[in-house]
């Protein structure tokens, strides 16, 4: 937790973060963004390869070209460098949740599964989506 106020865009109305880079997220104001939340740990679970279940770090809903709005981007952020920095176990839980959305799209929901490391900012990764 940090003191202070979120943006009027961020879905609680306290900070909650497990890494500087969630932090900054929290604290970043992006125009197409509708509302933005942390996920709750085990509030999505998904099964991975290890055995054990994971949950994904935020959703958010954003606003298209059309001004249509809807819940499609969910972002796990990694507070590393690159990819070949993540341990093999988070590797593997990115590629699960990677399928597991994949497999929802099939279905007919649309939902954008992203990671996010140090290297690429939420306003690149929403607009890189929003082009899609």
């Amino acid at each position: 937790m940090a003191p202070g106020t979120p943006s009027g865009k961020y879905l609680y109305d306290a900070f909650a973060y497990d890494s500087p880079l969630e932090q900054k997220n929290i604290m970043s104001d992006i125009e197409e963004v509708i509302v933005y939340g942390k996920i709750p740990r085990s509030s999505i679970a998904i099964p991975t390869i290890t055995g054990g279940m994971y949950s994904p770090d935020f959703m958010y809903v954003v606003r298209k070209a059309s001004g249509e709005k809807e819940l499609n981007i969910v972002v796990e952020t990694k507070d590393v460098e690159n990819k070949s920095d993540l341990r093999g176990t988070e590797k593997a839980k990115i590629d699960c949740a990677r399928v597991f959305f994949d497999m929802l799209s099939k279905d007919g929901y649309t939902v954008y599964f992203r990671d996010q490391l140090n290297n690429k900012q939420m306003a690149q990764i929403i607009k890189d989506v929003l082009v899609e």
